[in-house]
């Protein structure tokens, strides 16, 4: 009977037990993050990398490659069977966002756009890519609080962030960065 109880009640006490953020986990206001970037603004870009998209229940994995030339912006997102599923366009000035959608599901679509579909959730991803903070080493990671989104930055490689994690309500968006060429 001892053996029945304490197997019932292991589970809630574990599930009651609070996680703990790492020592090594840093968090900053967008302030306190503004005043530690180094103030350069890059022009061209090419990112590649493997991506995880959630909205509400629905979500998606791929690969990502992201080019920006001229203030001209291209997302090609990618399958796990390295098919194009979207394809998104961008300008700076006028922003405009095109999406060039393949085909696709309904629910894809309907992942992609509540993600990349307005250009302040674009071009937020886009400026925290390209600055991390500088408190980001190895084994810190750094979490930036910015209108109501919550990026997190994991591992640095070479000045370049290996995981960035963009979460907002129910929306939430994972970038693995493979490889960043200015």
């Amino acid at each position: 009977m001892k053996i029945v109880i304490i197997l019932f009640l292991l589970p809630i006490i574990i599930g009651c037990a609070n996680i703990q953020k790492s020592k090594n986990d840093i968090t900053l206001n967008y302030s306190e993050y503004k005043k530690s970037l180094e103030i350069s603004e890059v022009k061209s870009f090419l990112i590649t990398g493997k991506i995880s998209l959630f909205f509400k229940e629905k979500g998606l994995s791929g690969r990502i490659r992201w080019l920006s030339k001229d203030g001209n912006d291209t997302i090609e997102i990618y399958d796990p069977f390295n098919s194009i599923i979207a394809k998104i366009s961008l300008t700076e000035s006028p922003k405009n966002i095109s999406f060039l959608p393949p085909s696709q599901s309904k629910e894809t679509k309907n992942v992609i756009k509540n993600i990349f579909g307005s250009s302040g959730n674009i071009f937020i991803l886009k400026k925290f890519l390209l600055s991390p903070p500088a408190e980001l080493s190895h084994n810190k990671s750094v979490s930036i609080n910015f209108d109501n989104w919550i990026i997190r930055f994991s591992g640095i490689h070479d000045s370049i962030p290996k995981t960035v994690e963009y979460t907002k309500g129910n929306i939430s968006l994972k970038i693995f960065i493979n490889d960043l060429k200015i």
